[in-house]
């Protein structure tokens, strides 16, 4: 600010006596991240033998989503009780995720193990102790 908004008199020299704050929350937009993974194939001059290299363990498929986008899926299924229909127009109308109903299901079904470790803590069947907050 340089000159008062009254008579138009210079604030130049003037010193700063407070701020007023104003603050906006937002989240960024969503980019989907690709990580492309590539496995050598070799051909073995000796016995003439293709050899292919391994893929990290948590690569099965040549398309998969990460775990990020599944434990979304995930959350908004079990916790949300969001139906599948919805959870999949949420993640292409906000996301650009094309994702089917049965990738959701075949991630709930690997974390199943875990999902029940969670509900027995909230049950208090966990070494005696409630984890229910008071």
């Amino acid at each position: 600010m340089t000159c008062c908004k009254e008579c138009g008199h210079t604030l130049e020299d003037v010193e700063v006596e407070a701020y007023e704050r104003r603050q906006i929350f937002d989240i960024p937009p969503v980019n989907l991240i690709v990580t492309e993974h590539r496995s050598q194939i070799k051909t073995c001059t000796h016995c003439g033998k293709s050899n292919k290299a391994s893929f990290p363990e948590s690569v099965k498929y040549p398309v998969q989503y990460g775990p990020n986008i599944l434990a979304s899926a995930i959350y908004c299924k079990n916790y949300q009780l969001i139906p599948y229909k919805r959870i999949l127009e949420f993640f292409d109308d906000v996301m650009g995720i094309k994702i089917c109903s049965a990738t959701i299901i075949r991630a709930e079904k690997r974390m199943l193990p875990e999902l029940r470790g969670v509900r027995k803590c909230e049950s208090g069947e966990v070494n005696n102790f409630s984890c229910n907050p008071l």
